[in-house]
């Protein structure tokens, strides 16, 4: 199959969506949205606005199950409000993610400073077990090795506190409270994933977990969100490539409890929703000692969703319910109070 798509004007696409049901009061308004999000990423939230296809019709190998037909009672305007509130939501979730980063940061260089404060670099303080395990060619220790290295090397160009370190004590390792600053958030995990279990529970305890097999599984999709949001990728809808499993026994307290009750969601793939994702760190920093208001921050946004646009059969089109996997009732779960 060959792409036969050309380039067209923003006037001309904008007729183009006129011509399919898009109503478009404010011409102007419509424009300055086209030439400020681009025409492709303005697809990601005109799409729920199309008409499903017939069932003879969908295409289920190429992912074809709407129409280029918009719904009716559909305009420009609800197109441009989702994606004011998806952009809202972003930076909210944005903010939470970094503050869990940064208090992560600092528990692991705490937990493992207190056992040297080179204790990254030595194999005598991390998991010998750990260590050994194949990473591609080389070992484990010796990948997270090279990761960290190159961290300190690239940030000594324009980190005055690596420069310092690296000419005063050249034959010595950066500490790990200066090397926790300089690696990236996905280099994180591969750290944790080599602490000794007493250092690794305690890591993961600060944050209400009581296993670090399943907070390290955690911080994983968290680097996969953060990531997301980082790009300014869209949200409200977004299925993620990992799922999130929380058991009952996997944290303290029950301000998750409701994550195992069958259903606890309609939408598919509830797993991997943005409620779950978000749940668990406004959980974490709940958990932690210093606290927060994130969660409520996050209620607050969600809140805002609001869409005047009804399905064929009178039922509302969007909802953060239908569409990203928020339970019926989730509005009066202690998590979010």
């Amino acid at each position: 199959m060959e792409y036969t798509k050309e380039f067209k004007e923003r006037e001309d696409l904008l007729q183009q969506l006129e011509d399919r049901g898009l109503a478009v009061p404010d011409r102007a308004a419509a424009l300055t949205f086209l030439t400020r999000v681009g025409y492709f990423r303005s697809g990601a939230y005109r799409y729920v606005f199309r008409e499903f296809l017939p069932p003879q019709e969908v295409d289920s190998k190429l992912h074809q199950y709407r129409s280029d037909d918009y719904v009716s009672g559909a305009g420009i305007g609800d197109v441009m409000a989702l994606e004011a509130f998806d952009s809202r939501l972003i930076r909210v979730c944005q903010d939470g993610l970094l503050d869990f980063e940064v208090r992560l940061r600092a528990a692991i260089a705490h937990t493992l400073a207190a056992k040297d404060i080179a204790a990254h670099a030595s194999r005598e303080f991390l998991d010998e077990h750990s260590c050994d395990q194949p990473r591609g060619q080389h070992t484990k220790f010796d990948a997270w090795t090279m990761t960290w290295q190159d961290a300190v090397r690239a940030a000594a160009e324009d980190e005055d506190f690596i420069k310092h370190h690296v000419l005063k004590y050249p034959r010595q390792p950066v500490p790990i409270w200066a090397v926790t600053e300089v690696l990236s958030f996905g280099s994180l995990p591969y750290l944790f994933e080599l602490m000794q279990t007493p250092d690794a529970r305690a890591v993961a305890r600060m944050f209400g977990f009581a296993h670090p097999r399943r907070f390290g599984a955690v911080i994983r999709t968290m680097v996969d969100f953060r990531n997301v949001c980082a790009h300014g990728a869209r949200l409200f809808n977004r299925s993620f490539k990992r799922a999130i499993s929380i058991s009952a026994h996997d944290t303290d307290g029950v301000l998750l409890a409701h994550l195992n009750e069958p259903g606890f969601t309609t939408t598919p793939k509830g797993h991997q929703r943005l409620y779950i994702y978000a749940a668990v760190p406004a959980f974490m920093l709940r958990s932690h000692t210093a606290g927060t208001n994130w969660h409520l921050s996050f209620k607050t946004q969600v809140k805002k969703f609001d869409t005047t646009v009804r399905a064929p059969g009178g039922s509302a089109l969007l909802s953060p319910e239908a569409s990203m996997g928020f339970p019926g009732d989730w509005l009066k779960l202690d998590l979010w109070q």
